[in-house]
């Protein structure tokens, strides 16, 4: 079989940089600090409520509640949000293996076929003929 028959080496994948997905995930990630905040500032707003005179109130905590159960859905919020952004970054670091995982196979294709590998020597001495014979 002569070196005809083999088949080309394919380019090797370059490395990336995931600049945009990882600025997508600070994004998300400042996004979900951001709604933690704005829901602890409406519990906080909603404390601060006071009912007008001559107004009959459901209940004398309605204005709390409603402002804890705001914070609770923009706390849920925020934490699916940093999920998505460590999904993200996780996602980016799949693709960084992969293309690691390329271009390792390719160097050992590579190394194979021109029989300079890593066990080079190896193969160098074992095609010697032995000596004083």
């Amino acid at each position: 079989m002569g070196a005809s028959a083999l088949a080309p080496l394919a380019p090797k994948p370059k490395p990336r940089s995931h600049f945009a997905v990882k600025f997508a995930a600070g994004g998300m990630r400042i996004a979900a600090i951001l709604f933690v905040v704005g829901g602890a500032l409406g519990v906080y707003g909603a404390s601060q409520y006071q009912v007008p005179e001559g107004a009959i109130p459901l209940f004398p905590g309605v204005t709390v509640a409603v402002g804890i159960l705001g914070f609770v859905f923009a706390l849920i919020y925020a934490l699916i949000l940093w999920g998505f952004a460590d999904g993200l970054v996780l996602l980016a670091d799949v693709d960084d293996a992969q293309r690691a995982t390329q271009r390792q196979l390719a160097d050992l294709t590579l190394a194979q076929r021109t029989a300079r590998g890593p066990f080079h020597s190896e193969v160098v001495a074992g095609s010697k003929p032995p000596e004083g014979g």
